[in-house]
């Protein structure tokens, strides 16, 4: 039997640096380890790991989670 799965790659939540370690904002994307360290520079934060499929990073190797309609009630 064979298995068609998608290929996946850990990518992780991380604190922007550019303002200084003090008031680091949390970025709004996750992204993989590589990104964060030689793209944007940032502070990964180990315990955010997620494994998401490859072709749900965007061009520029992010990844944004879709809503899915299952959120808060108005």
């Amino acid at each position: 039997m064979q298995t068609n799965t998608m290929p996946t790659v850990p990518v992780y939540s991380f604190r922007r640096l550019e303002g200084g370690f003090e008031s680091a904002p949390l970025a709004d994307f996750k992204a993989t380890r590589e990104q964060i360290r030689n793209v944007h520079h940032g502070l990964l934060l180990e315990g955010t790991r997620e494994l998401v499929p490859v072709d749900a990073l965007d061009s520029s190797g992010r990844y944004r989670r879709v809503a899915t309609g299952w959120g808060q009630l108005g």
